[in-house]
């Protein structure tokens, strides 16, 4: 039989073999959490980290694009007001040529003008084509320069036609020769179309600085 003392010693035995497995299950469990809890911590700080690093990202890309909003918006109104400009000077020369028609060089220029054309075409005869407010000064004082001025440059003219624009014109003259379908277009507005591109330039030489260099004689 097994005495008091030998049934002591084994309970005793299990309850410290008990407490020495709760201890360390106990012990693993603290482990367990703790690293659970790091792995959390550190979960957490490199999801905070990646928010906060899109959000930047974000606010960045949504800068940029404000930023370039913005550039475009100032090129554009640059852009408009340019062009307001150039067309309030494109106004005032055609203005200012208009008045050219009123004054005495008008009939000397008006056959430099025809003799350019007639130099440009082929033939002894051509059609003259004018505004209509032309007409007479074409008839009774500009072909007698024209014949003059072709001479003296070795071109003789036998007939010259006085034609009315189909469309109004401020001045100058359209030539062609008769029956044929060359023009030689030297109108006001033919020619400014012709020069547009130098007069462009002028105007933005002239009128508008350089691109940088606004504000630059600022103090």
């Amino acid at each position: 039989m097994v005495d008091n003392e030998s049934v002591d010693r084994i309970v005793s035995q299990i309850i410290e073999d008990g407490e020495k497995e709760i201890a360390s299950i106990t012990d693993k469990a603290e482990r367990t959490a703790s690293e659970i809890t790091e792995k959390a911590e550190k979960n957490g700080e490199a999801i905070a980290e990646k928010i906060l690093k899109e959000s930047q990202e974000k606010g960045e890309a949504i800068h940029r694009r404000t930023l370039s909003s913005v550039n475009i918006e100032v090129k554009r109104t640059r852009l408009k007001a340019r062009e307001e400009i150039v067309s309030a000077i494109n106004l005032k020369v055609l203005g200012a040529l208009e008045n050219i028609r009123s004054g005495g060089d008008y009939p000397d220029l008006m056959a430099d003008m025809i003799v350019e054309a007639v130099m440009g075409l082929e033939g002894s005869s051509f059609q003259v084509y004018a505004d209509r407010g032309d007409i007479d000064l074409l008839k009774n004082e500009v072909f007698d320069i024209v014949r003059e001025k072709a001479l003296g440059k070795g071109i003789k003219i036998e007939l010259l036609e006085a034609m009315v624009l189909e469309k109004s014109s401020i001045g100058g003259a359209r030539v062609g020769v008769p029956g044929g379908r060359v023009i030689f277009d030297n109108t006001f507005e033919a020619r400014i179309y012709r020069m547009r591109d130098d007069i462009r330039n002028i105007i933005f030489e002239e009128v508008f600085e350089p691109e940088g260099s606004e504000g630059s004689n600022s103090a």
